[in-house]
């Protein structure tokens, strides 16, 4: 019998799809998440022969690496949005996925948007993040303000990593990290 994803995850693990599906074909493929990669180094400036920039480069690999092995189910080398829901809900990814998917790409993607070199996120340096830059000011400061957990003015990366556990787990549609990548 097939799990049946709640609601509140199908809506985000959707958004993120989207995201990631940088031509809008409606699959991810490797150079998709090349593409990803790319637009965010070119965001903040960042050759992606640098160290920040072979890191990123990498997180998004390693996780393309992760979906392709493990969720694509006819082995086309293409990631159907069905696919893709199915693994980010799916048990392996909750029990060890997320360390070496996206919580990976979380943090060499915060190692790139400290440009200050301080450890946190100003609102500044989140609201260049491709994605997040799209988003409305408005927006943009209520996603920020609900992931500025301890309300210090930036964000640490125990709140990025926060923030992505409750968008890629949380049933809870109040949850903070169901904005990481605006409104639903």
């Amino acid at each position: 019998m097939a799990f049946a994803v709640p609601d509140i995850l199908t809506r985000k693990f959707d958004k993120r799809f989207a995201l990631f599906d940088a031509d809008g074909d409606g699959v991810l493929t490797k150079d998709d998440f090349e593409a990803a990669a790319g637009r965010f180094l070119v965001a903040f400036g960042v050759p992606a022969d640098s160290a920040k920039g072979r890191d990123v480069l990498a997180a998004y690999a390693s996780m393309w690496n992760a979906l392709i092995h493990s969720a694509d189910n006819d082995s086309d080398g293409r990631l159907t949005r069905a696919e893709f829901v199915a693994f980010l809900a799916g048990d392996e990814f909750r029990t060890n996925g997320y360390a070496v998917t996206a919580g990976r790409i979380a943090e060499s993607i915060l190692a790139v948007c400290d440009t200050d070199g301080d450890g946190r996120i100003s609102y500044e340096e989140f609201a260049t993040i491709p994605g997040i830059s799209a988003l409305p000011d408005d927006e943009r400061r209520e996603v920020f303000g609900r992931l500025d957990i301890n309300a210090s003015g930036h964000l640490d990366v125990g709140e990025i990593h926060a923030a992505q556990r409750d968008f890629y787990s949380s049933t809870d549609p109040d949850a903070p990290g169901n904005l990481i990548f605006g409104r639903l």
